[in-house]
């Protein structure tokens, strides 16, 4: 949660030339259009990676410029809501098998090669749908948090309603009541 005119940042030491991926989520219906978001690389230079003002949700990926810690920065420019933001922020798996670990089996670096390709990407994907599913869930639960609310808020209202027209009723009895009084004079 990123309070209103705040910014917070998240950082990850990863080394020259590490690749590097996450995605954000924006976890309310409406005014995402006032979060930014930041990714950069370490100081002095600051190398910008990633920036996006206004998204719902993102992607992004890069291979690291230097070592040191690279951010991600998550700032709520708006001035009274709390934005609930969802993100990840990672370095990819390194190759699964490198080409030490070829020599020694009967099939070649070539033949095998875009396997380990195949590999890390099913790996990155993966890793990116499991968050995207945790996200979800997240959603969910803020989702039917809000509906149980407004169930409630119904219901109150609801019976204020019945109330007020149980009153009308009985006052409405009482009035036309008057109406049909015989009135006697003495």
């Amino acid at each position: 949660n990123i309070k209103p005119g705040t910014t917070q940042c998240f950082v990850l030491d990863i080394q020259k030339g590490a690749a590097v991926a996450g995605n954000f989520e924006i976890l309310t219906e409406e005014g995402w259009d006032d979060v930014h978001i930041k990714v950069r690389g370490p100081k002095p230079q600051e190398v910008m990676y990633y920036e996006t003002e206004g998204e719902e949700e993102g992607n992004f990926e890069f291979d690291a410029a230097m070592s040191g810690d690279q951010s991600i920065c998550l700032t709520n420019s708006h001035s009274s809501d709390t934005r609930p933001i969802g993100f990840a922020f990672r370095e990819e798996a390194q190759e699964l098998l490198t080409g030490a670990d070829l020599a020694g089996m009967a099939a070649t670096e070539e033949n095998v090669g875009e396997m380990v390709t195949v590999a890390n990407d099913l790996t990155q994907g993966l890793d990116m749908l499991r968050d995207h599913q945790e996200y979800m869930r997240m959603r969910e639960e803020q989702h039917r948090a809000t509906v149980a609310k407004t169930n409630s808020k119904v219901l109150w209202w609801t019976c204020g309603e019945a109330f007020i027209l149980v009153a009308m009723a009985c006052w409405q009895i009482l009035y036309i009541r008057t109406f049909f009084e015989v009135k006697r004079y003495v």
